[in-house]
């Protein structure tokens, strides 16, 4: 039950900040917000009780969600590092299919990823919102399908999600269909804004 619940909640957050991510930037961080609260207490709580670690997921999740709604001022920098965090996520998933086996590095090459990205966050400009929302969303999609439908995808370990051929190839026809949309709405945007 608790997996299922999970699965649906990534699924939605990812739908959400793969379709509206550039446009509703904020409330997509607060989407991203939740479901990277809940999901880390759902990895990291497995000694809790279901129900104890549905609620503190909950509340976790709700607290992550309203900072990053109050910090939309450093958009491009929280930006650049969702953007960083799932291309290093990517990349791991791909170098996976040759047998790499990264532990701890991976998650040490994924935090010096993200904050790289966030670091070069505003030196690219007002469309790296447009590319970190699409991969963030696709990968939340792909997580979150995979939870609820198994779909051979390991969903205990975020460097491993991507680490077969069919989640690679969701990952990215769903961030390739988000990016290409929400790049288009940004143009038109920015004409209507001129």
């Amino acid at each position: 039950m608790h997996t299922l619940l999970w699965g649906i909640i990534v699924l939605v957050s990812g739908i959400f900040v793969a379709a509206y991510g550039s446009l509703l930037f904020r409330f997509a961080l607060a989407f991203l917000g939740f479901a990277i609260g809940y999901s880390l207490v759902a990895w990291l709580g497995g000694g809790l009780d279901t129900a104890l670690r549905i609620l503190v997921g909950i509340v976790a999740g709700g607290i992550l969600a309203s900072s990053l709604y109050i910090l939309v001022k450093f958009t491009l920098n929280i930006a650049g590092a969702l953007l960083g965090l799932v291309l290093m996520l990517a990349l791991l998933g791909f170098f996976r299919l040759a047998g790499l086996n990264l532990d701890i590095l991976g998650v040490v090459l994924t935090i010096a990823a993200a904050g790289l990205g966030g670091f070069f966050g505003n030196r690219l400009g007002s469309i790296v919102v447009v590319l970190a929302t699409s991969l963030a969303g696709a990968y939340l999609v792909v997580l979150g399908l995979g939870a609820i439908y198994g779909l051979g995808v390991r969903t205990d370990d975020p460097t491993a999600l991507l680490g077969t051929s069919f989640p690679l190839v969701l990952f990215l026809t769903v961030a390739l269909i988000s990016g290409l949309a929400q790049y288009q709405a940004f143009s038109v945007r920015r004409r209507f804004l001129r």
